[in-house]
């Protein structure tokens, strides 16, 4: 995972600059939003830097012995599960189904279990807090909500 993680981090850091420079051609009322978002990823690409290039790693024969052989399945898994999210929203409702998408998703990329079921609970009711009570924005809506 450090090569990938490397090669990760120098993308991530040139998609940055990519959209720094699209967002400097915004007005500046209009660009607020934009540069916090860039601001945010920035932090968060430096975070990922910090692990990848100076922080030590512990254990990384068994973190890739957790993912050998496994990681194609995954990804083609991964992305047919988000074509039925995509075609289930408006069946089921946009946070249930994103429920289910989630703890599916980290079931099948082997995460811990009891960070799946909070995941699973915590992020739609933040995203309904979010943007059907703050922002207003609707969402979705299938038989379950």
């Amino acid at each position: 995972m450090r090569k990938y993680d490397k090669f990760l981090t120098i993308g991530l850091f040139i998609l940055e600059a990519f959209y720094f420079i699209l967002i400097k051609q915004l007005p500046a009322k209009a660009a607020r939003y934009p540069y916090f978002v860039l601001g945010l990823m920035v932090f968060l690409t430096l975070l990922l830097a910090i692990n990848t290039f100076i922080i030590k790693p512990k254990n990384t024969e068994e973190e890739e012995d957790k993912f050998k052989g496994n990681l194609y399945g995954q990804f083609f898994f991964v992305i047919v599960l988000s074509a039925v999210y995509v075609v289930l929203i408006d069946i089921i409702g946009f946070f249930v189904t994103t429920a289910i998408y989630l703890f599916v998703t980290m079931v099948i990329l082997k995460s811990n279990i009891k960070w799946n079921i909070v995941v699973s609970i915590v992020f739609p009711i933040f995203l309904y807090l979010v943007f059907v009570l703050f922002l207003k924005v609707p969402v979705p809506r299938g038989f379950l909500l």
